[in-house]
């Protein structure tokens, strides 16, 4: 195994212009989102093959975003390994399932008041032989997971606009801050 070395060896970090109380504030926002989605569609809406998603189910998306939270906060300040998540099958068929694991990381949440140091191990290669340690921090991974369940949100959004019109989502659904910040700034 490779490894990325961190400059310190301490579990806290100092704190720095982006604390955790914007950031977990807006995580919420999109445990929100998810959730006015999920109770939204009705079962076979949240587990049917969506062609525009490579026939994967809405239901699998929700389940993709969730796990990387999810895996984060089961890493507590050890280390963190997305690669190696459950893939828990009941995120993407059972929406009260759904339900339940976005009331546990909301009330993870609750609880962190500072960033820690971390380690993420990663793998980019196909045959796992590439595994890297390297550090990182809670509020980074927090980042991390916010940014790409923007990113899934934004494919959740194509596919109920093509295959489920009757269901409105928040104008910002799946749509990076920046991206809103911007669009702001050019109507202002």
């Amino acid at each position: 195994m490779n490894e990325v070395t961190s400059e310190a060896s301490t579990s806290a970090l100092t704190p720095h212009r982006r604390q955790g109380t914007p950031l977990i504030g807006h995580t919420r926002v999109q445990f929100d989102e998810l959730h006015r989605l999920v109770s939204a569609l009705n079962a076979d809406q949240y587990t049917a093959p969506v062609p525009v998603l490579s026939k994967s189910s809405i239901g699998q998306h929700v389940r993709h975003v969730l796990e990387f939270y999810i895996c984060l906060m089961n890493a507590g300040s050890d280390t963190v390994d997305y690669d190696s998540r459950k893939r828990d099958r009941a995120l993407e068929t059972d929406r009260a399932a759904v339900m339940g694991a976005l009331n546990a990381l909301r009330d993870w949440m609750k609880n962190i008041r500072q960033d820690m140091r971390m380690h993420l191990l990663v793998d980019h290669s196909t045959d796992g032989s590439g595994n890297t340690r390297m550090g990182t921090s809670l509020y980074r991974e927090l980042a991390y997971a916010f940014d790409h369940g923007t990113h899934h949100m934004a494919l959740l959004r194509i596919a109920v606009e093509q295959h489920h019109p009757g269901i409105a989502l928040d104008p910002d659904f799946g749509v990076a801050p920046s991206t809103v910040r911007d669009r702001k700034n050019r109507n202002a």
